[in-house]
Parts: structure tokens; C-alpha cells; sequence
């Protein structure tokens, strides 16, 4: 008896189901596990100023952002920048912002050297407009 010979052959054919459950799963597991850079993530204290002010209300597009971190590290639109890109970056940015305003976060304990050297490099790059960030302390009763 030849079992070939009796039933049909059918063509191989690629289920899409399980290819799309496992690629759903994996988007979802990304998307759970990954972490959103932020102020609070940098655990950044910015220095307290009494005439502090609110910046971007109002606007429609926020200039960007370049935080100086405690250890040092630069971030730019909260991605981190290597110190051999961050000319580059800080050149990018300025040339895209919009009125060549950017905003300087740098946190109370971070080097001021670091400072500086941001500042120099969006000045360089063209910046007429740097804002410098901090927060107003809170009152006392």
C-alpha cells in the first residue's frame, strides 16, 4: 500500500499567526522594559535662584535641552552625548533650534569646568539665546 500515493500533497505554506503573536510580544516587552530618560532618572537637583522662571510657556516648540549631569555626563534631549560627539551634537542642535536658543540644565554638584565647556561649545556653534535653568525655593512659614 503506498500511503503517497493516496492522499494529497499539500503546499507548504508559511502561518502567519504565530510569527505575528511572537512579534506582538516582543513590542510589548520592549516597550515595558524599556527606560525613559528623564529628569528624575538623572536625579538632577537643579540650583535655586529666586528670580527663577518658567521657560517655553507659551511656545510652540520648547528650544532644546542640554542637561549637565552630577557625574559629568552631557545629555542632549535626554540622549546621552559621548564627549567626542558633543561638539557636533551641540552644533546640530543649535543650528535647528529655532531663534539659535537652547536651554542649559546643569545640576547643582556638576563640575563647573563641564559647565563651561557647554556653554563654549553652543556659543561657538552660533547660540544667541542661552537660557540657564533652575527653580525658585520653595517659601518658608
Amino acid at each position: 500500500m503506498h500511503l503517497a500515493r493516496l492522499g494529497t500533497r499539500r503546499k507548504p505554506e508559511i502561518q502567519m499567526s504565530p510569527l505575528i503573536d511572537v512579534v506582538f510580544l516582543l513590542l510589548i516587552f520592549y516597550s515595558v522594559t524599556t527606560q525613559f530618560v528623564t529628569d528624575q532618572r538623572l536625579k538632577l537637583k537643579l540650583p535655586e535662584a529666586r528670580t527663577a522662571e518658567e521657560v517655553g510657556q507659551g511656545r510652540e516648540r520648547k528650544p532644546p535641552v542640554i542637561t549637565i549631569a552630577a557625574d559629568g555626563s552631557v545629555w542632549v534631549d535626554d540622549r546621552e552625548i559621548p564627549e567626542a560627539r558633543l561638539e557636533t551634537e551641540i552644533d546640530r542642535i543649535v543650528k535647528g533650534a529655532k531663534d539659535g536658543a537652547v536651554i542649559l540644565k546643569g545640576d547643582q554638584g556638576a563640575d563647573y569646568g563641564v559647565v563651561v565647556h557647554v556653554l563654549d561649545l553652543a556659543r561657538a556653534a552660533g547660540a544667541r539665546s542661552i537660557q540657564m535653568s533652575a527653580v525658585k525655593p520653595q517659601r518658608q512659614n
